[in-house]
């Protein structure tokens, strides 16, 4: 029989069930439940919802548990249901970090998707010493609960190392992937310099400096266009985005599902990655790399994984004007646009989805041993 591996999540869809996430962590709990199923697991999901009952993929469940409260940036009572109702199950995967807090299986590992303390309202969770001594609690604990951590990045392992440096042995570096054969280059003949934004459109992802900055090039230059391509945190956002964008010239927004990505990188000239906070190895800034992309990015979190200054993209601080700057040196400088394209992709190529499912496959075999037949 086929050992079951429970995994808890926060939101893979909204808390109502009806509406998708298409974040990059969305479409990494996917690719990490076919490697499960692929190595003979069987898999089955929670994640805060209404008593709902849904589908990861086709044929793997994934179950909403009524339970939000958010103290100290962790989640004590959502992990105390899954922990109680996945009890049947032989290995759980926490897919968030602070999600192993106050109880982990013991055979069990968590994913951490990159630094998130670093978000300017982080404080507003914890304004005092008590409470931030508290939060750092609750994630050491959750750290020391489980065998293993799945780190994308190397920022948050070198964090550990330097704060309890005893717990950094826990941590397996497997950094974010690419599909390779999806996301590739093509030929650009357009008239026009274009421009993405493709990521979802929150604060932390730099949505209102991309748009100020869109704004100053569009109205300097008829030869750029600029796409904004990424859900919003909800509709009436989006709706808003929408009209906004509608009112002025080469300014796009719309959204695609991840199948129809590789399509929007084949026609885009410079992809925009100006992350604020919150961020790992961003599997947009590698789809673009992958894609041929001259990358515009910011060094937080784990993009200075991804992206070498000069060599590989371009690396500025997450402003409007530093944004505006750096795509008008790209529009002026074409070998320079196609000399970061070229190098993007050949850094993307050792970020590949086989190289990924490896990585974790060595951490799964680890922690929880060979399925059996």
């Amino acid at each position: 029989m086929a050992q079951r591996v429970a995994i808890l999540t926060s939101n893979h869809l909204e808390p109502s069930g009806i509406r998708q996430v298409y974040g990059g962590a969305e479409r990494y709990g996917v690719e990490l439940t076919r490697l499960l199923l692929d190595l003979g697991y069987d898999v089955e999901w929670w994640q805060i919802g209404d008593n709902w009952r849904k589908e990861i993929i086709p044929g793997v469940p994934l179950r909403g548990v009524p339970e939000s409260d958010f103290p100290y940036q962790t989640m004590p009572h959502l992990n105390q249901v899954f922990f109680e109702q996945a009890v049947d199950a032989d290995l759980a995967i926490y897919f968030v970090t602070f999600l192993a807090y106050p109880t982990a299986f013991p055979r069990s590992i968590s994913v951490s998707h990159g630094i998130y303390w670093d978000h300017p309202g982080t404080d507003k969770f914890h304004p005092t010493q008590p409470e931030r001594d508290e939060w750092l609690r609750r994630l050491e604990l959750a750290i020391g609960a489980v065998r293993r951590v799945v780190s994308v990045d190397t920022a948050t392992i070198n964090w550990v190392r330097a704060t309890w440096p005893i717990l950094a042995a826990k941590f397996a570096y497997v950094p974010n992937f690419v599909d390779l054969q999806a996301f590739a280059p093509a030929a650009r003949t357009a008239d026009r310099l274009r421009v993405a934004f493709p990521r979802r459109a929150t604060t932390v992802r730099g949505i209102n400096e991309a748009g100020k900055a869109a704004l100053w090039l569009t109205e300097g230059s008829d030869d750029i266009e600029v796409h904004f391509v990424g859900r919003a945190h909800d509709d009436a956002m989006e709706r808003m985005l929408m009209a906004w964008a509608s009112s002025h010239d080469r300014l796009y927004y719309y959204w695609l599902p991840p199948h129809l990505m590789p399509d929007l990188y084949r026609h885009m000239d410079i992809a925009w990655i100006p992350s604020k906070s919150t961020e790992g190895t961003s599997l947009s800034c590698l789809e673009a790399m992958a894609s041929g992309c001259a990358v515009i990015t910011t060094p937080v979190g784990g993009l200075s994984d991804l992206v070498q200054d000069n060599y590989s993209g371009l690396l500025i601080e997450p402003t409007a004007r530093a944004l505006h700057e750096a795509t008008l040196r790209l529009q002026r400088d074409p070998d320079l646009r196609a000399r970061l394209g070229r190098h993007a992709r050949e850094v993307a190529e050792t970020f590949g989805l086989d190289r990924w499912r490896q990585g974790w496959t060595r951490v799964i075999q680890d922690v929880f041993g060979s399925p059996a037949p």
